[in-house]
């Protein structure tokens, strides 16, 4: 297979774990193992797209590009790790805080490395933006800093990967 088509792949990969976490930030009125395979498949949908977004932009975002990277597909092993904690903090909750500030890592160098589309990245730094300071701003706001943090986290993959689809041969 073509490395146009991975990359094409990994872009409707992104796109559909980003929508699908989008739709996830809704209460959702599913069976709790349905849910939880919708969480399962959301979480390798946006492994999958990481992996061809990196890999696309790796040469422009060097190093730093790279330990974003590699910290997010460890957070997103947190993320899918064993619902019953065996250590003494909750896997899930370290996982997603430490995805969140991977993503908006990866987003700020993403914006240094003048990627395509700009703001791809900055729906990854809003979101921790909002899942941190909304909760702070009280009445209604920080009722909705979830629902908020994740529709601007999924939109983000969603938008990566139209442009890795779009484009799957990079920048020009």
């Amino acid at each position: 297979m073509r490395a146009k088509m991975l990359f094409r792949l990994a872009g409707v990969a992104a796109f559909a774990g980003g929508a699908a976490r989008m739709v996830s930030s809704f209460p959702l009125r599913l069976p709790a193992q349905a849910q939880e395979a919708l969480y399962d498949g959301i979480d390798v949908l946006l492994l999958l797209g990481l992996m061809g977004l990196y890999l696309r932009k790796a040469r422009a975002m060097g190093l730093p590009g790279l330990l974003c990277f590699l910290t997010a597909v460890a957070a997103l092993s947190f993320i899918g790790g064993p619902d019953a904690d065996p250590f003494p903090f909750s896997t899930y909750q370290t996982g997603a805080a430490l995805l969140g500030a991977a993503m908006a890592a990866f987003g700020v160098v993403w914006i240094l490395a003048r990627q395509r589309p700009l703001f791809a990245a900055f729906y990854w730094i809003l979101a921790v933006v909002a899942a941190i300071g909304l909760p702070y701003a009280g009445a209604p706001f920080a009722a909705y800093a979830g629902l908020i943090a994740g529709l601007l986290f999924g939109a983000g993959f969603a938008f990566a990967g139209i442009e890795l689809i779009v484009r799957p041969e990079g920048q020009k």
